[in-house]
């Protein structure tokens, strides 16, 4: 599910769409289709058996440790983490 405070009633011209999403990034609005949810701390990968653990604790979080995101600043945080990692 996405985080509640990003979103919005949409205003606009397409009947179907109800909501709208801020990205936490560029802060622009996108419909449900263009955004991603975000783990703040990022999950890790699963490299070993030992990565297991940890990976699962990150990854069932709490809401306040998510956010929202735009596919193109998804993409790019993704990208960072691996060249990090």
């Amino acid at each position: 599910a996405l985080p509640i405070s990003a979103r919005r009633k949409y205003t606009g011209d397409n009947k179907r769409q109800k909501w709208e999403y801020q990205c936490a990034v560029c802060k622009g609005w996108r419909n449900r289709k263009q955004v991603e949810v975000d783990h703040i701390e990022p999950c890790g990968s699963l490299k070993s058996f030992d990565d297991l653990p940890g990976f699962a604790e990150r990854l069932f979080c709490e809401p306040d440790k998510l956010r929202v995101l735009c596919d193109t600043c998804h993409a790019l945080r993704t990208e960072a983490t691996k060249k990090s990692a």
